[in-house]
């Protein structure tokens, strides 16, 4: 008896694990892959920006250029701005030039026969960005929110390996936590149609046995 209810204990403590597992696979995976999907369909729509999601647009800091405001390897999100004539000196701001993002603050607000551009600078940097930034190059604002190191993470499941480790293997484990779990309730109820198909036959044999005692 006792060793029936170590091995019930066993298997029951083995059952949370493989379900708490498969909770946080599932918490982790699943919003992953919808930003990207989203992300994916932004950009395949408009190249020419940076993808965003409701308004925000994740970008991964590549430079040093903005220490110590946020580091590379940081993801920094950009904020869409409705009026990009409007910048202040002292925003930090996300811009296009030559297809790259680059993002530095306003040191500058210049304007030319009613025209606005900003001169910005890294704040790591020495000197001023060579050219003056036009309101058509903005992305946005950024939002003061960084996420330490998550670019490095991100740049690393881009590549082979990182598909493998990181998307790849937790949805096999996953879907392994699912057969295996469809398979262990399986068994479960077979064991138990057994178990009540043994009761049936042992009623009918007893209900059998009292008719011929009748009789």
């Amino acid at each position: 008896m006792g060793k029936r209810r170590s091995q019930k204990k066993k298997g029951s403590s083995g059952s949370i694990v493989w379900n708490i597992l498969g909770i946080v696979l599932c918490v982790i995976l699943i919003p992953v892959i919808v930003v990207n999907v989203v992300l994916i369909v932004n950009n395949f729509k408009d190249p020419s920006h940076l993808p965003g999601v409701a308004g925000y647009r994740p970008t991964i800091v590549l430079s040093g250029s903005m220490e110590p405001a946020f580091y590379p390897g940081d993801v920094i999100l950009i904020k869409d701005t409705e009026n990009p004539s409007a910048l202040q000196v002292g925003d930090v701001i996300c811009y296009q030039y030559s297809g790259k993002a680059t993002t530095h603050r306003v040191v500058q607000v210049l304007e030319t026969e009613g025209k606005v551009s900003y001169v910005t600078k890294g704040d790591n940097n020495n000197v001023e960005d060579r050219l003056a930034v036009e309101p058509e190059q903005i992305e946005g604002v950024w939002s003061g929110t960084r996420i330490p190191a998550l670019g490095n993470v991100l740049m690393f499941a881009q590549t082979s390996m990182g598909m493998l480790v990181l998307i790849i293997c937790p949805l096999a484990a996953l879907l392994l936590w699912d057969l295996l779990k469809r398979r262990k309730n399986g068994s479960k109820e077979k064991k138990r149609a057994e178990e009540l198909e043994a009761e049936l036959e042992a009623l009918k044999a007893a209900q059998k046995e009292k008719t011929s005692g009748d009789a």
